[in-house]
């Protein structure tokens, strides 16, 4: 309930305290040192201070970590109106929130800009369930890996870079070799295991740059980016390598060493779709498949040399 002290309502700043501190939204005032003038109950109680003993803080007395500065300086050094998604947490809970926050700036008779006003809404529910969406769209979620529609999205992005300014960019496919027969001797539980083992162990091989996604059941692909077909062919036969001395063992029987195969292909001047590109990997694949397993081949004019074995296509 809002009382007023006076028979009828007229506009002071009484009245306005008592609407912004039923306002629910979270509002404040900072001047040009960014220290807080004025803020509403709403944000007293989530910052866990007294009304009156906020005035005069600056965020990091109030939070362990603010995304505030950057908008801040938007509106304090050039006068912009902003509006965007800002990240906190809260010093006195630990707790970290999400706020869509509209800014604009306070000016003084002269036109000089003294502070900034802030209404913020709170979104970290909304904010969250959108991330999780998210990654559920482009995840995998037997491996925590990127999923096939992802890996198609980014090698579009990276080809039209490729093709734009004559950059390299590699695709490795890869199988696990007769993946079948783990899956009919050990059964669909173990044939998980042994997927997100391989997944792991390539990922640990990997660059910073380089990006791993399942595609299927057992196939993976990773997309080299900056990559020419040699280094490619390298990175491959590093991984085949290392997959032929690895073994798992667990409440079965005896111990499963997976083996892979693995094709290669590269941008090539010409291309303008990056299917283009996995079909050349895919044929590259199946040739290592078909011509004995646990290889790598190349969809390429450069030799690939694989136990003493040289191949291309």
């Amino acid at each position: 309930m809002i009382i007023v002290k006076k028979e009828k309502i007229e506009v002071d700043l009484e009245l306005c305290q008592l609407v912004l501190n039923c306002f629910g939204a979270y509002v404040s005032i900072k001047d040009r040192n960014k220290k807080y003038v004025y803020a509403n109950r709403k944000l007293a109680t989530l910052v866990g201070i007294q009304l009156d003993s906020i005035v005069g803080c600056i965020d990091r007395q109030l939070f362990d970590y603010t995304t505030f500065q950057d908008s801040d300086n938007c509106v304090l050094d050039y006068g912009d109106y902003v509006e965007d998604k800002e990240v906190v947490i809260i010093k006195s809970t630990g707790e970290q929130r999400v706020f869509l926050s509209s800014k604009q700036p306070i000016f003084n008779v002269n036109k000089l800009i003294v502070g900034v006003l802030c209404v913020s809404t709170d979104i970290t529910e909304m904010y969250f369930q959108q991330k999780k969406l998210e990654v559920e769209a482009t995840t995998d979620p037997l491996t925590g890996l990127f999923n096939r529609r992802f890996l198609f999205t980014l090698g579009h992005k990276y080809l039209s870079n490729s093709i734009r300014f004559n950059k390299s960019l590699s695709l490795i496919m890869l199988d696990i070799d007769l993946f079948k027969d783990i899956n009919d001797k050990y059964g669909h539980p173990v044939g998980d295991l042994v997927i997100k083992f391989v997944a792991s162990a390539i990922k640990g091989l990997l660059r910073k740059e380089d990006i791993l996604a399942r595609v299927g059941g057992e196939e993976y692909l990773v997309l080299l980016p900056y990559t020419n077909v040699k280094l490619a062919g390298v990175i491959a036969e590093k991984i085949r390598a290392y997959m032929d001395k690895q073994s798992i063992s667990g409440d079965w029987t005896g111990e499963i060493s997976p083996k892979l195969s693995l094709g290669v292909s590269s941008y090539e001047a010409g291309d303008v779709e990056f299917d283009q590109i996995y079909a050349r990997a895919d044929k590259a694949l199946y040739q290592a498949k078909s011509s004995g397993r646990n290889k790598v081949c190349m969809f390429s004019s450069v030799i690939t040399v694989n136990k003493g074995y040289s191949n291309t296509i």
